[in-house]
């Protein structure tokens, strides 16, 4: 049945809609796009949710958002409204502006400018609303909390959390990162942006690391053992691939919890687990921020066979590690060619337990481009089988023999 006859024939949609509200539905999902099958009807995701658009049942949207995701729904919403764009299909705008913030990917903040944009012209008091309260959908206590020490307000439409310290102590820092905590607990978009006002100007040690307002604020939060704890919780709750921190530069591209992660990552190797699962979980194709922080964790730790598997799981996130002769030098005792060898011939999960199942089959399936990735940060090897380069000449012997059969094996 096509979208039309729904929208022509109101008795057909009211029945749909019942049929729909009462959950008279089964999902067919084996072919694309799915299928949705009540009693009386038979229609596929894409066109169920033209009918629902047009209709604005934002109650309906909503549900199956929840059951299906949010891609195929941003698509219909998406084509829906740029023909749509009136005063009538308000409350579809508002709830797109809402949503694509919340679920959309992060470069879709651009979209939801646009969005606000044309709500302004349609409405200016929802607009002001929305820049105002967000979705209104956020607990009071968790858009906007004040006291002696801290104010802090978000706004899950607008993807902002400030955060205004009030006084330079560590109970500050702690009432804030609860409020971080417990706010990242809601539905809160992924992507978002941290403005941070206070008196802190500390950097972390890091060369290139992008210095905003929100780096300050953690760099300070660091600088309190007693915060931690609170700096993990918060580090689990952000990290996202393929998200990214709104107050820095696009070119950058800084995961949520990234100045947390490296904070601490810097702080003991204790939190190396932190360290391997944000590397993991980072979208190394676009983001630098494993490159910038490789140098700065050898520097202050060294490279032994505990601080190694750190070391390999931030130069596998990224697609190159340069060459450097500094990581030459460090990787170059017998304990780490050691430990080396063993990389290149048994299971990573057995030299790191920190890592996954998941991730360790990951490496197992790509081991020979893993090596060589490696080789190439350590020795700047380009051609592993080239066992007479310049390059490969810098591993020290007996191991540029011993490696020689490995990587024969491995090619």
């Amino acid at each position: 049945m096509k979208t039309k006859q729904f929208i022509e024939s109101k008795a057909l949609w009211q029945q749909l809609e019942q049929e729909l509200l009462l959950k008279k539905y089964k999902i067919e999902a084996d072919d694309y796009p799915a299928k949705i099958i009540t009693p009386s009807f038979s229609l596929n995701i894409i066109r169920m949710y033209e009918v629902l658009c047009h209709y604005q049942q934002l109650t309906l949207l909503n549900e199956f958002r929840q059951e299906f995701g949010f891609e195929e729904q941003r698509y219909c919403l998406s084509l829906f409204t740029d023909e749509h764009s009136s005063l009538e299909y308000l409350p579809l705008l508002s709830y797109y502006v809402v949503n694509l913030s919340k679920y959309g990917a992060s470069f879709e903040y651009l979209t939801v400018k646009q969005l606000l944009a044309t709500i302004q012209k349609l409405d200016v008091e929802t607009y002001n609303k929305l820049i105002t309260n967000g979705s209104g959908t956020l607990p009071a206590h968790k858009q906007q909390i004040e006291s002696d020490l801290i104010f802090c307000q978000a706004n899950d439409v607008l993807a902002t959390i400030t955060i205004n310290i009030k006084q330079e102590t560590e109970e500050a820092y702690y009432e804030a990162l609860m409020y971080l905590n417990a706010l990242l607990e809601e539905d809160f978009p992924k992507s978002y942006g941290i403005y941070y006002e206070g008196k802190s100007d500390l950097v972390l040690p890091i060369e290139e690391l992008p210095v905003t307002a929100s780096h300050h604020f953690f760099a300070k939060a660091v600088s309190y053992p007693n915060l931690h704890s609170l700096l993990v919780e918060y580090s689990y709750k952000a990290m996202a691939q393929y998200h990214f921190y709104q107050d820095v530069d696009d070119e950058e591209a800084a995961m949520p919890s990234t100045f947390a992660v490296f904070g601490l990552g810097l702080y003991d190797k204790s939190f190396g687990k932190l360290v391997i699962d944000y590397m993991n979980e980072c979208d190394g194709d676009h983001s630098p921020m494993p490159e910038y922080f490789v140098k700065a964790y050898v520097e202050t730790f060294g490279l032994t066979p505990d601080t190694l598997p750190v070391f390999v799981c931030t130069v596998l996130a990224v697609q190159e590690i340069p060459y450097d002769s500094f990581f030459k030098q460090a990787i170059s005792t017998d304990d780490n060619l050691q430990w080396l060898e063993k990389f290149m011939t048994i299971p990573f999960i057995e030299l790191c337990p920190h890592i996954s199942e998941v991730q360790n089959e990951h490496i197992e399936e790509y081991r020979d481009m893993v090596v060589a990735q490696l080789l190439y940060t350590c020795f700047g090897i380009i051609h592993m089988n080239d066992f007479t380069s310049t390059e490969f000449k810098r591993i020290p012997e007996p191991y540029r023999t011993r490696f020689q059969p490995i990587i024969k094996e491995l090619m």
